[in-house]
């Protein structure tokens, strides 16, 4: 595997609970029917590009979805941890998870990530087998992304690999999802591939209710920037940034495949 051009790519695989975030009450099975359908055109999308990505998913999610879950371990991809309910992150939530997303999946799942990036134990982490933790956007934008005082690029802390979703060097730009549907693409490309080329891996996460055609609802008072580009636009986003990377000859990795990646390239500077 290149020490350069790595590319860790990843969903939140949640239930669609945006709604619930702007006061407005959506029912349960429609919010898994909107990560579903999202879903399916991520594995499409994936599929037809022949490159691998990390699932991170809820407990809720894996289990009213089990043919998507079933596919993400048919076709080769990771299954990473994302707490129980996305809407209200609890302490137990990393234990309880892990159980059953490896009962549901019979794969171990060595990865989690908080919901919203908010902040969880690493300690605990490390007591119940995670090798890795991506629950960080070092950005510069106000608010739980304002981790100024972390690196950008992944670090030990303990046990656990800390994955901080990539940012620009120097002025830690955000060129996470919502930058995607943002940004002139011209300029996304850029700024992704100015940062791939500086860091040597580049780490970006996405969530599969940005492919559903969320404007077509407006009754779930989605803020203009989360929609905008989503649906069929984000997809094809998608597959335009699959394909910019490939063209610039990068790999791409599952986050444990860079966890792997990271401690012998580590062990082997420092044997040195």
């Amino acid at each position: 595997m290149s020490k350069a051009n790595l590319i860790l790519l990843s969903f939140d695989t949640e239930e669609f609970d945006l709604p619930r975030e702007q006061g407005v009450d959506i029912d349960f099975e429609k919010s898994i029917e909107v990560s579903a359908a999202g879903s399916r055109l991520i594995l499409d999308t994936l599929k037809q590009n022949q490159v691998k990505a990390t699932f991170f998913c809820t407990a809720n999610f894996a289990q009213h979805a089990p043919d998507i879950m079933q596919r993400i371990i048919n076709e080769g991809h990771e299954v990473a941890c994302h707490g129980v309910d996305h809407f209200q992150p609890k302490e137990s939530d990393p234990r309880q998870s892990k159980e059953t997303i490896e009962r549901l999946t019979q794969a171990t799942a060595y990865g989690y990530r908080q919901p919203r990036m908010f902040a969880v134990d690493d300690e605990e982490l490390e007591r119940i087998g995670y090798l890795y933790n991506s629950s960080l956007h070092p950005a510069f934008i106000p608010g739980r992304y304002m981790h100024l005082d972390v690196p950008r690029t992944p670090f030990y802390k303990g046990k656990v690999l800390q994955i901080p979703a990539s940012v620009t060097p120097w002025l830690r730009l955000p060129v996470f999802w919502l930058a995607c549907h943002n940004y002139p693409m011209w300029l996304y490309k850029k700024l992704i591939l100015w940062t791939l080329r500086h860091d040597g891996q580049f780490v970006i996460y996405f969530h599969p209710w940005e492919y559903y055609p969320l404007k077509e609802h407006p009754e779930w008072k989605i803020p203009y920037i989360i929609k905008r580009n989503s649906g069929t636009a984000a997809i094809n986003r998608l597959d335009t940034l699959i394909k910019t990377f490939k063209r610039h000859g990068a790999q791409f990795v599952t986050y444990t495949e860079f966890t792997q990646h990271f401690n012998k390239t580590t062990h082997s500077s420092s044997a040195k």
